[in-house]
């Protein structure tokens, strides 16, 4: 009898249990180790800000994976030795036949920084009630949407983020006495999508009055006056500032032997094998490089990543034929209206990643809302 570890208990480790579940005998145990003992979807805590949807309408507990079979344990990971495939964790050691790792990401120590200057985390969904109260409070001044360095994790959110609260300041009547601003370091609002689906971006944000600071990264954040200082010289008072930190591999990862030159995990971008025999990594505690950067954090990534480690794995196992990514995947981009467009296409084509924008509709958000039930429904009832 097999026993497989998977780490982490967000899209790739749940999206891997599955796969594993499906393809190992009932007689083999499937473990899924995390520290929270939940689940939802990333872009459910902008419905909540919102105020589309609570975030608890979309938030399932992991301990329902015991229909399906897979033993769950709600643990902080405070090691791992891939050589022998062993885990510690503050419920005791854990040892495996196989392991993937899903462990997310955190932040870095200058993004964690910042934020203790007066800056709600969009990212945190503990800062979602005092987002939601803030919000109720801001009849004038200006909305600071910040992204405060790269990468960071599901590179639309902030600008939905940012459309969205913008909606719904207009629709209550405030938005005539509050500027919207959403501000990022990078010279494109969305690099890893190309220069003609960052173009459209900003043309969308710009033409609900929205305005778009590139180039512009965070310095300095000052509590008492309310002011985003800017490296270049320009600063910004705002009367709400929602951050977007840049992310970081956990330390329990940087510290294990698993990590590469860049402290995160570099596993080959096609099978997500480890340089470990039977250990395998997915979703943001990696970097997938591509031909012009890396390939996005987000859910959509991980989910696929999770499913052909796991296959991989089962074909370590007990053998049969390994499988690879492609590199083809998709982005949601939700705008004003309850539209979506799609980001799409091969994000390892050379010389450059090759994807499309489709133009956004309502019969888009519909299938966005799907595609989360169906997740929702499948991996946790």
């Amino acid at each position: 009898m097999a026993h497989v570890l998977v780490l982490g208990g967000g899209f790739g480790g749940l999206a891997a249990a599955h796969e594993l579940r499906r393809r190992l005998p009932p007689t083999d145990e499937v473990t899924v180790v995390a520290m929270s003992d939940r689940f939802f979807v990333g872009f459910a805590k902008l419905w909540d800000v919102a105020g589309l949807r609570p975030l608890l309408d979309g938030t399932r507990p992991l301990e329902r994976l015991r229909r399906r079979g897979i033993r769950f344990l709600q643990a902080e990971i405070t090691s791992i030795d891939p050589a022998a495939r062993q885990v510690e964790t503050t419920a005791g050691t854990l040892s495996a036949d196989g392991i993937i790792v899903a462990l997310g990401a955190t932040y870095q120590p200058t993004s964690a920084a910042l934020l203790e200057n007066g800056a709600f985390n969009l990212y945190h969904a503990e800062a979602l009630p005092g987002i939601r109260a803030a919000l109720e409070e801001l009849t004038e001044g200006t909305l600071l949407v910040s992204i405060l360095g790269a990468p960071y994790l599901c590179p639309p959110a902030p600008f939905e983020a940012t459309l969205l609260l913008e909606e719904r300041l207009r629709k209550e009547a405030r938005r005539e006495r509050v500027n919207v601003v959403v501000s990022t370091p990078a010279p494109l609002t969305l690099p890893v999508a190309g220069a003609d689906a960052s173009r459209y971006l900003a043309d969308r944000l710009t033409e609900r009055g929205v305005t778009v600071l590139t180039e512009h990264a965070v310095e300095t954040i000052d509590r008492e006056t309310q002011t985003v200082q800017f490296e270049g010289g320009d600063s910004l008072e705002w009367q709400l500032l929602l951050a977007v930190p840049a992310a970081a591999p956990p330390p329990v990862v940087t510290k294990s032997p698993l990590a590469g030159p860049s402290g995160w995990i570099e596993p080959d971008r096609h099978t997500f094998a480890t340089h470990t025999d039977r250990v395998y990594a997915v979703g943001d505690c990696t970097l997938i490089p591509t031909s012009t950067a890396q390939l996005p954090k987000a859910g959509v990534f991980a989910e696929a990543a999770g499913k052909i480690s796991a296959a991989n794995l089962a074909a370590d196992l007990y053998g049969g034929d390994h499988i690879t990514f492609d590199g083809y995947g998709f982005c949601f981009l939700e705008l004003p209206g309850k539209q979506v467009a799609t980001v799409t296409g091969d994000f390892y084509a050379e010389p450059r990643p090759d994807v499309r924008l489709t133009p956004p509709d309502e019969a888009s958000f519909r299938a966005k809302q799907q595609w989360e039930q169906e997740r929702l429904t499948a991996w946790l009832g």
